[in-house]
């Protein structure tokens, strides 16, 4: 969506169920969740505009701007805790 050539109300309909989670699940806590619900809305308001002005697609691409480094900077996620499990469970040699 960040780098999308046009956008069309397809697309919106197609990832807001998303946005939340994205919103949430990126790991920078410099955003407050008055943030996160003011990049919702936005959004929201950048893609109910018609037509659309140069403020509503800059206040679009700039929210999406922030999902999309909120995403990246955040710590990868692992798919286990507390380290490389598999050595301890094999018997050790003598």
């Amino acid at each position: 969506m960040c780098f999308s050539r046009s956008l069309h109300y397809q697309f919106y309909v197609w990832y807001f169920h998303t946005l939340p989670y994205l919103l949430w699940s990126g790991g920078v806590k410099k955003l407050a969740h008055l943030l996160r619900v003011l990049i919702l809305g936005l959004i929201e308001l950048s893609w109910n505009t018609y037509p659309s002005t140069v403020y509503s697609s800059v206040a679009l691409h700039v929210c999406h701007l922030i999902v999309l480094l909120s995403l990246w900077l955040s710590p990868a996620a692992s798919g286990h805790q507390g380290g490389d499990r598999g050595h301890e469970d094999k018997p050790k040699r003598q």
